[in-house]
């Protein structure tokens, strides 16, 4: 249905999207064509799952290989933080370990699947166990040998790695078929193969605490302390998978992998601890000597590699051997041949490009209503639990989004295409407030007038100008540039290029305001500003002369009131939730005052347009909210 969004694709990012986009209000369908969800996100960490890596939004970045910078929104909107948050509050707690590496205190990955199946079937989201064949242009999913129109489609298929899961590469060739670039795809953290047969010899051997350093002409091309261990074609582990996010195909013939084995100890500190071991032993061999210093596998090719005969007697090893030895434990060299495929492969680089998405909202620049989440996109980083926070953060922002966007389409949907709505009262009746409400239910831009007369009485008050002095006010008009500007749905009011929004609800503008409001100029001076905006724009305006002067052709018009009593309690309670330190008389009797003079100006006083609807503003803001829109809506028909 068009009102609904579909999420391809049940992995790590596409039930975050699910999950997050039914938070939001949107009626989500999840697609998976496996028998049931999160099937990858079951083997991630090795059967522990490694959420996330407990750091800060420029360490996120730095670790992501291809191209970090675009993740930048999606990991403010929600980042390592936020990923924590969300299973702990779901009741899985979690442990932080070496490396930063975030995973569940049960070691089990099931824990946090289980977190999603429990949202999804909470909050109603219908999945479906069917494979998408095709996205359309305008949104079709074509799927079993049936099409259905929906009115948002978050595709989040993963890549190409580990097919055994599903990972079939299907989210790039909807994409190709809607126009998108997809960036050569490559398998990434895999195991490098090296050129030396004796590693086969160590296989099996993991090594902890050791550097790993690849150079690239006689460059640093990666260097960090970790995990990693032999197999029988090479290497792998997590150093090694990191290290594969940064060497390119292209550079295996002018690199070179050195591991330092004992990165604590210096060279001469090391050359020490050899000598130590050897005055031990003195009459002993050397290989049998060296199982104190290294593990017992990988002696046989530091002796060939330092070109020290293994059968030798230590007290007969030269010091010049002794060197050799120890600059081969400092730097045991690799000659990188290759790599391990996608079957071996964590994830996938390249996918969508990044070009063609807006980071922003995740959404398709090419195709309205079409988002990307997870591994489909042309984004990787290291192994650590970055690339299940790619998946989340990205995940999330898509939900968010879309849900939205479909939102925004049903208020559109509800409201005629173009439509004003004029509100009027005295001060203090809550017109703001039900406006704003109203504004977000129904599409409309909110523009709250009483700012603007609250901007020039701060302007004057600041000019030190004399608020209540016609041709004091008059003159500081001249050179004076007021506009308006919506961002997120919050009105900001622009004094010559300097945002005054924070400025206008201290205590003493609302007098200001009334003030300036009295004189002609002014008024002039804004009643453009006000009309522009309605006739570009479906707007609801509020203020004192709007129904009357500003939009007297207004397609509807409400006079909102109460009495100075209830009125003068919600200003006091406004003032104190904005941190002023105000007293309830003082503002009753502005109030009282602001009335007399609202009233009784000769110029635009308070006053009901004769087309205008009452509308008491008597209960409580929920109630009152529902009755206002019954009495909306009773008019727009």
């Amino acid at each position: 249905m068009t009102d609904e969004l579909a999420v391809v694709g049940g992995g790590a990012a596409g039930l975050m999207a699910a999950v997050t986009a039914a938070e939001n209000g949107a009626k989500v369908v999840l697609f998976e064509k496996n028998a049931s969800v999160g099937k990858k996100l079951l083997i991630t960490g090795k059967g522990r799952c490694n959420v996330t890596n407990d750091c800060d939004l420029p360490e996120l970045i730095n670790h992501v290989a291809v191209n970090g910078k675009f993740l930048y929104s999606a990991f403010s909107a929600f980042d390592a933080t936020s990923t924590k948050a969300f299973f702990e509050s779901a009741g899985v707690p979690l442990k932080t370990e070496r490396g930063r590496r975030v995973f569940p205190v049960s070691d089990r990955s099931y824990d946090i699947l289980a977190v999603f199946k429990k949202k999804l079937k909470d909050l109603g989201v219908k999945t479906l166990n069917a494979a998408v064949d095709a996205v359309d242009k305008d949104l079709t999913i074509h799927y079993g040998g049936r099409k259905e129109a929906f009115g948002a489609v978050i595709i989040a298929t993963g890549g190409l790695s580990y097919p055994a899961t599903g990972a079939t590469g299907d989210g790039y060739k909807m994409a190709k078929a809607l126009g998108h670039t997809v960036t050569p795809l490559r398998p990434a953290l895999v195991p490098v193969k090296t050129a030396e047969k004796w590693v086969r010899e160590a296989a099996g051997l993991s090594l902890k605490n050791v550097v790993l350093r690849c150079d690239l002409k006689g460059k640093k091309l990666f260097s960090e302390l970790g995990e990693m261990l032999f197999t029988h074609d090479g290497i792998s582990g997590p150093l090694v998978l990191s290290l594969s996010s940064c060497l390119k195909e292209n550079m295996l013939g002018e690199s070179l992998i050195t591991v330092d084995l004992k990165p604590a100890l210096d060279m001469k500190t090391l050359d020490a601890r050899i000598l130590r071991d050897f005055a031990a032993s003195q009459n002993r061999e050397l290989k049998n000597v060296l199982r104190k210093l290294l593990p017992a596998s990988i002696i046989p090719p530091v002796l060939t590699l330092s070109g020290v005969d293994g059968e030798k007697v230590v007290n007969s090893v030269t010091a010049s051997e002794r060197r050799a030895l120890a600059e081969t434990v400092k730097a045991l060299k690799l000659t990188p041949t290759g790599f391990g495929g996608f079957d071996e492969a964590v994830v996938t680089s390249g996918g969508v490009s990044v070009k063609e998405i807006e980071p922003a909202t995740m959404q398709s620049k090419l195709v309205k209503g079409l988002y990307f989440a997870g591994e489909v996109i042309d984004v990787d980083a290291f192994t650590g639990g970055y690339n299940l926070q790619i998946a989340f953060s990205t995940g999330n922002l898509a939900g968010q989004s879309a849900a939205k966007s479909l939102k925004t389409e049903r208020k559109e949907k509800t409201m005629k295409k173009h439509v004003n709505v004029a509100v009027d009262g005295p001060s203090g009746a809550g017109k703001s407030t039900l406006c704003d409400m109203l504004a977000d239910k129904y599409g409309l831009i909110h523009l709250d007038t009483g700012a603007l007369y609250r901007a020039v009485g701060a302007y004057a008050l600041e000019k030190e100008a004399d608020v209540s002095d016609k041709d004091a006010v008059a003159a500081i008009l001249e050179g004076l540039s007021v506009t308006v500007r919506f961002e997120d749905g919050k009105q900001h009011i622009i004094v010559n290029g300097d945002d005054y929004t924070d400025r206008l609800y201290r205590p003493e503008m609302s007098m200001a305001a009334s003030a300036v409001s009295a004189h002609p100029p002014v008024r002039e001076f804004l009643l453009e500003t006000q009309r522009s905006i309605a006739r570009e724009n479906s707007v609801i305006l509020d203020g004192r002369d709007i129904g009357t002067v500003v939009l007297p052709d207004a397609d509807i018009k409400i006079f909102i009131t109460v009495d100075a009593e209830s009125r003068a309690k919600r200003r006091y309670r406004e003032l104190l939730e904005k941190g002023f330190t105000v007293d309830y008389d003082t503002v009753y009797a502005e109030i009282l005052k602001r009335d007399e003079n609202d009233s009784t100006r000769a110029v635009a006083p308070l006053r009901r347009a004769d087309d205008a609807v009452d509308f008491v503003n008597s209960d409580g803001i929920e109630e009152s909210f529902k009755r206002l829109c019954d009495l909306v809506e009773a008019m727009m028909k």
